[in-house]
């Protein structure tokens, strides 16, 4: 559409849901609607802007100063980003920008420039005045515009400048590509098909009570699996999940997993009351989008499940990142008698730091870990760590990646909760777990 649809300057702003997500619908979603429209008259630059003290500001000084200093940085990014530019708030701490430039070169110096005009703002707390800090990544712009590779080489540059320290720009080698998976939007378009002609199903992986000398069938993850064949079903390809979420469709697919589940339980309430809690998957886009955790929260107030037989999975890199945004959705959430567990638990660096402020009820443990925790003395002692810090906390344990017995002896000395893994049953049809939990009740060990 050319320089004068350009002029539009995006502000996704933060609206207050009833659920108190600090994060505007589908904010990833209308990002790649709105650059699509936008053209660049002269040379561009993207860049992704993290607010580095944003948590801090909640804490030490108040949810309004935070919010009067969000709005600060979106005013700032709008006069810099002038008419041919545009500037918009992604996830709650993050704004991403476009500025069109003479010549390539001065991405850098309008980079410095951005800086030194958002770490002029300051805020008051409990502890006295505070300057913003930030971290910028930049990604020059060059046609054709492939804006989810692009979007994705920024956060990655952005993540670089934090390694870095406060207050660091990282520039985009386009030497250094994504992987594959990032630009695969073939998947997308396979997810598309499958989702039209009904291919798609959950799978239930049993997860088994391991704390009694008799193991039962105690809960189970339901997971994505694609119809091949008669009687023939296989897990995602690899990169398509990454896929969607790259493209902003992940949560077409968590809508089709809750609903799918919830369908579920609503056919066999009999099956629900012999089992802890069934779960399923949540993707970090889908957890952070108000209008899709409001349309989730209804449905499931509406099936009226029973309070703890619902669980649903995030991963601890998601919880991390948006912390006060996961908090807040958990508690209301809660109140639906719905559980949290947090997936992938010690992949992240800041793992045993932020688990106490999370109000998850189970902790997963990264399977890396379950991998080698036999012949692996770190290992082990990792995994007996974040035991201790779970069980410290309040929450229970579940192993993932079980597949052999000298594993599943050691998670019982250090005293887990619950294992899943190939030691037990890998996914099974719907048909086949109901089986196991009304008929055979026992565990069959591999």
């Amino acid at each position: 559409m050319g320089a004068q649809a350009s002029s539009r300057t995006v502000d996704t702003g933060s609206e207050s849901l009833r659920l108190h997500l600090a994060m505007n619908s589908s904010g990833y979603a209308k990002l790649l609607q709105s650059v699509e429209c936008w053209s660049a008259p002269t040379a561009a630059a993207l860049f992704y802007i993290d607010l580095c003290q944003l948590r801090s500001v909640n804490r030490l000084a108040s949810p309004h100063v935070a919010d009067q200093l969000v709005a600060d940085v979106a005013r700032c990014l709008k006069g810099w980003a002038g008419r041919d530019g545009l500037s918009t708030r992604l996830w709650s701490d993050e704004f991403v920008a476009i500025k069109t430039l003479d010549h390539a070169q001065q991405a850098a110096e309008e980079a410095k420039g951005l800086r030194d005009a958002l770490t002029t703002l300051s805020y008051t707390g409990s502890h006295g005045a505070s300057s913003l800090a930030v971290s910028i990544g930049v990604v020059p712009l060059r046609r054709p515009y492939e804006w989810p590779v692009l979007l994705a080489h920024a956060e990655d540059s952005c993540e670089q400048a934090k390694r870095r320290g406060l207050n660091q720009i990282h520039f985009h080698n386009g030497s250094q590509p994504l992987p594959q998976m990032r630009a695969n939007s073939d998947a997308v378009s396979e997810f598309r098909r499958l989702l039209e002609s009904d291919s798609l199903s959950l799978h239930p992986q049993p997860l088994i009570d391991i704390r009694n000398r008799t193991p039962r069938i105690a809960k189970a993850e339901f997971l994505l699996r694609i119809e091949r064949g008669p009687n023939s079903w296989s897990p995602p390809p690899p990169g398509m999940i990454e896929s969607l979420e790259l493209h902003g469709l992940s949560t077409e697919l968590d809508e089709f997993s809750s609903r799918r589940l919830l369908n579920w339980i609503d056919d066999h309430r009999p099956v629900l009351e012999r089992l802890d809690s069934v779960s399923f998957n949540l993707s970090a886009s889908s957890f952070i989008d108000g209008l899709f955790m409001t349309q989730l929260y209804d449905e499931v107030r509406h099936a009226h499940v029973p309070p703890g037989k619902l669980s649903i999975e995030i991963t601890e890199t998601a919880a991390i990142k948006h912390l006060n945004v996961a908090a807040e959705a958990i508690l209301e959430f809660n109140r639906l008698g719905c559980r949290f567990s947090l997936d992938d638990f010690g992949a992240g660096l800041c793992s045993f730091g932020y688990l106490h402020t999370l109000p998850v009820d189970e902790v997963k443990i990264d399977g890396r870990f379950i991998r080698e925790l036999a012949t692996s003395s770190v290992s082990e002692k990792i995994v007996r760590a974040i035991y201790q810090v779970a069980r410290a906390t309040g929450k229970t344990t579940v192993a993932e990646f079980v597949d052999e017995a000298a594993k599943l002896a050691v998670l019982q000395d250090i005293g887990f909760d619950y294992a899943q893994g190939w030691l037990f049953y890998p996914a099974v049809t719907p048909e086949t777990f109901i089986d196991l939990v009304m008929v055979e009740r026992r565990v069959a060990m591999r």
